[in-house]
């Protein structure tokens, strides 16, 4: 599997950058807002991750930019802004790869549901 180097740049067309653009937006707006919006956090994560890995971006690509704008949203404590780095990492991980359980540990009962077993082949 060849996947595109993390820094060596992807050719998009302009409807595609613009939609990445306006996908970060929508993220940053939902960790600027007071109180944070987690829902749609979550929506426009998932929304980003499932376009960036559909025009071939590789998940690391992918969690640079979401902490990138994490890091840059005017989240304080320090402690708060670490809990929101996690969870977003999570989201994205859960949107790359498929979701992985519960509402990402939103409820408490969530951490304990077993996940389903993987499916592995011999080929």
């Amino acid at each position: 599997m060849d996947r595109t180097s993390l820094n060596e740049p992807r050719e998009l067309s302009f409807e595609q950058l613009a939609d990445a653009h306006d996908l970060r937006s929508v993220i940053s707006a939902a960790l600027d807002a007071s109180p944070m919006d987690e829902q749609s956090l979550r929506r426009g994560i998932w929304t980003y991750v499932g376009a960036e890995r559909d025009v071939g971006a590789t998940p690391a690509q992918v969690i640079v930019s979401l902490t990138q704008l994490v890091d840059v949203s005017k989240i304080a404590p320090v402690l708060t802004r670490q809990t929101v780095m996690r969870r977003v990492i999570l989201w994205c991980v859960e949107a790359y790869f498929g979701h992985l359980g519960g509402e990402g540990g939103a409820d408490p009962a969530s951490a304990n549901r077993a996940v389903p077993p993987m499916i592995v082949s011999n080929r």
